[in-house]
């Protein structure tokens, strides 16, 4: 390890966990054989804020979108307020764009920050709210049996969440060092010798009492849910339990709308573009052909200013590139900026929004 990735982690330790390593928590970016790597300002030869960037590239039904992830984000506590964040988000964002990101995802703390550095929540994720009497109707399967994980059963659960339509195209590698970090709850539903179901709650200092990774059949699913709270409770920790879920988890959400237990329709988290070309053509080919699109350029006092331009049987649209995230991942699944493209150009768009989603361990 060179001496500013030290000088870095040391800082994010400091300042994020209190001292505490972050490299167990987060594998993919702080471990022997992380992906990911670290960006850094420095003054003085002393890194002076630094965080955390891991390229993933997001399966979403038949497409693929290369997302650049940015976490841990931190400066040193006697030169805050100085422009180092904003500095130092700029520098990120440019190499997430060198690494062929055509957008960049956090979780924000400070919404607020982020929005006047072009960030924008973006992106769809449903929120149920679990406990004991919402999940009574879920009745046991006595040919299943509900247990803890254990390291044996990780090449299955990798094989259950490769089946989800929307996620990250992430290793069996990858997958087993996630399972094992610290904080992390997960347990099975066997049947005979399969597991044909998992549940993980917790992950390290984050995502106390939720539920955020899974795969199987519903009910086997919400029967893990109603295990996790009665482990819970006996742990003497109230419910709820909050069960996080992408927007094409359409089985589960009608099982839940069955109970009768309400969904909460929020943000996946904040993202900004990074590649206008690439979003432009993720939007002419969902249009199927029968859309022509591209990035223009337009003077105005001596300012370059693009534009994304398209053109079909019925007009032509121009829009700024930043709302390219409201054609492609817009907040909460909302479908009306791609309704003014279809309607402009007098064209069908069936595939937008694109179901966007990062599971509980895949986020920094």
């Amino acid at each position: 390890m060179n001496e500013r990735v030290a000088q870095a982690r040391a800082l994010m330790e400091r300042v994020l966990r209190g001292g505490a390593s972050l490299a167990e928590e987060y594998p993919l970016v702080f471990g022997a054989r992380a992906a990911g790597e670290l960006e850094t300002l420095e003054e003085q030869g002393e890194v002076r804020a630094a965080c955390a960037l891991l390229v993933r590239d997001l399966v979403c039904g038949h497409e693929r979108l290369r997302v650049g992830l940015v976490g841990s984000v931190c400066a040193h506590e006697a030169h805050r307020r100085r422009g180092l964040g904003r500095r130092l988000l700029e520098r990120a964002e440019a190499r997430l764009a060198e690494l062929g990101c055509t957008l960049g995802l956090l979780w924000a703390d400070d919404p607020g920050w982020y929005e006047r550095q072009g960030w924008r929540a973006a992106g769809c994720e449903l929120l149920y709210a679990l406990d004991a009497e919402s999940l009574a109707a879920v009745v046991p399967d006595a040919d299943a049996r509900v247990r803890a994980a254990a390291p044996d059963d990780f090449a299955a659960l990798h094989r259950l969440y490769a089946a989800h339509p929307t996620r990250v195209d992430r290793t069996l590698g990858e997958s087993r060092a996630l399972l094992g970090a610290p904080g992390v709850d997960t347990l099975v539903l066997e049947r005979g010798r399969d597991v044909v179901a998992y549940a993980c709650v917790g992950r390290g200092a984050d995502l106390a009492g939720c539920l955020h990774e899974w795969a199987g059949a519903p009910d086997d699913v919400l029967r893990l849910a109603r295990e996790h709270l009665a482990r819970r409770s006996r742990a003497g920790e109230a419910p709820p339990l909050y069960l996080m879920t992408p927007s094409d988890a359409r089985a589960l959400h009608a099982r839940l709308d069955a109970l009768g237990v309400p969904g909460h329709r929020g943000v996946l988290g904040m993202l900004k573009l990074l590649d206008p070309s690439a979003a432009t053509d993720f939007v002419r080919r969902a249009a199927r052909g029968r859309v022509t699109a591209g990035i223009g350029a337009t003077r105005d006092e001596g300012v370059t200013l693009l534009d994304a331009r398209f053109s079909g049987p019925a007009g032509e649209l121009s829009l700024a590139p930043d709302a390219l995230l409201d054609l492609l991942v817009p907040p909460r699944g909302e479908r009306s900026a791609i309704q003014s493209l279809e309607r402009a150009t007098g064209t069908s768009l069936p595939t937008l929004p694109l179901p966007l989603y990062l599971w509980g361990l895949d986020s920094i």
